[in-house]
């Protein structure tokens, strides 16, 4: 990222070289001075100055792509994020229902202590923990993308 800053500091100069010189270029010279002959070693040749404009205008170019194929590559990374966001929301709601039937089931039922329903509750709490831990990963990966998408 410094480069590319270092980059446009560098392009902007040269553009202001290039205008301050097509600026004088575009005046009409000074009647010569009896006295004093005109100093044609000031300026450089317009052909090196087309030169410079046409070279600082590639660097441009290619800039450009490149900033144009990161915000691609962010905009696909983000969606991707938000599909696995998602997904992971609804993997949770259908887990909590779960969780959810199973305590309303075993609150209604016997009280025998019927151990298959508490390893089945106890592996449906495991698992949310799981899925849990997915979640705050997923967002903790999405939240600068998101910061850095909506600051842009």
């Amino acid at each position: 990222m410094h480069d590319m800053s270092e980059l446009e500091r560098r392009i902007s100069a040269a553009l202001d070289r290039i205008s301050i010189n097509v600026a004088t270029l575009q005046r009409p010279a000074p009647a010569p001075d009896p006295v004093k002959e005109p100093e044609q070693d000031d300026l450089p040749p317009a052909s090196e100055l087309q030169a410079d404009l046409e070279a600082e205008r590639a660097v441009t170019a290619q800039l450009e792509e490149r900033v144009r194929a990161i915000k691609e590559k962010q905009d696909t990374k983000v969606a991707t994020l938000e599909t696995d966001l998602e997904a992971a929301r609804n993997r949770i709601a259908a887990l909590e229902a779960e969780n959810t039937d199973l305590r309303e089931n075993t609150s209604k039922g016997d009280d025998d202590g019927d151990d298959s329903l508490r390893a089945q509750l106890a592996a449906l709490k495991e698992q949310r923990a799981t899925e849990r831990a997915e979640l705050a990963e997923l967002l903790a990966h999405l939240q600068p993308i998101v910061e850095e998408s909506a600051s842009a």
